[in-house]
């Protein structure tokens, strides 16, 4: 009897050293050129097709790891409640916000992304004070966290459901301003062919996270905290932004 209670336990530990270890379910939004579509969709079920700079940050962080996992692109709502659902789920880039900071753990910082007023190079518009820009017409992103602040605290905020276009508008004076960040804002225009535009005031500088599901262990979350510091102590994120400059 005892001899068959041994070799059960013994066949129990070996399935358990044979099985799969957990695969991780990382989503992430359209939001260039931090994480986008490589095919320009708004939904993407491989990773083959989903890109960006956060998206690199991500793929060679778990790399390092070594820890398997599935990376799909869906629109924010989505992707930020799925997360909340089951443990190894992640969404990134999230901003770590003081509400946001105990619904979820935190990997990061994978990026920075700052909120900067942009206008042609040969504006004449000075900004002192943020106060100041409310002179001035603004174009934003319909919905985005900024135009929404912008709405919030009074600014003349001009919503666009395309923030690619909005270079365009600086060109042909349709607004004065354009808030976005220096990432963002430079490889919009890049892509719309405008080279004229610079940073005027720079509201805020925020960082982007991986924001895994609160019940994913500590042992996980710490491993991936240490080898992100170590791309970072070896210039691989730099590396990564760089190109997207």
């Amino acid at each position: 009897m005892k001899s068959i209670s041994a070799w059960v336990l013994l066949l129990l530990l070996s399935q358990t050293a044979l099985a799969d270890p957990e695969v991780f379910n990382l989503v992430t939004e359209n939001f260039p050129p931090f994480n986008m579509s490589l095919n320009g969709n708004e939904f993407e079920h491989d990773e083959e097709y989903i890109g960006g700079l956060s998206t690199e940050v991500v793929q060679e962080l778990f790399h390092r790891a070594k820890y398997p996992y599935r990376m799909k692109l869906r629109n924010w709502n989505y992707a930020y409640n799925f997360v909340q659902r089951n443990p190894y789920r992640g969404v990134f880039g999230t901003e770590l916000t003081e509400a946001r900071q105990p619904m979820f753990k935190w990997v990061g910082p994978i990026a920075n992304n700052d909120w900067v007023l942009f206008a042609l190079e040969d504006s004449k518009i000075q900004l002192k004070t943020l106060e100041d820009a409310k002179a001035y017409r603004i174009g934003c992103y319909k919905d985005d966290s900024r135009a929404q602040f912008l709405k919030d605290s009074g600014f003349k905020a001009a919503e666009l459901d395309d923030d690619g276009l909005n270079p365009k508008r600086l060109r042909d004076k349709e607004i004065d301003l354009w808030i976005s960040s220096t990432v963002s804002g430079y490889y919009y225009a890049r892509k719309a062919g405008i080279t004229n535009i610079k940073p005027v005031f720079t509201i805020r500088s925020t960082n982007l996270y991986l924001a895994m599901n609160k019940d994913t262990p500590d042992a996980y979350i710490d491993k991936l905290n240490g080898i992100l510091w170590e791309m970072k102590e070896e210039g691989v994120i730099e590396k990564i932004a760089a190109k997207y400059r």
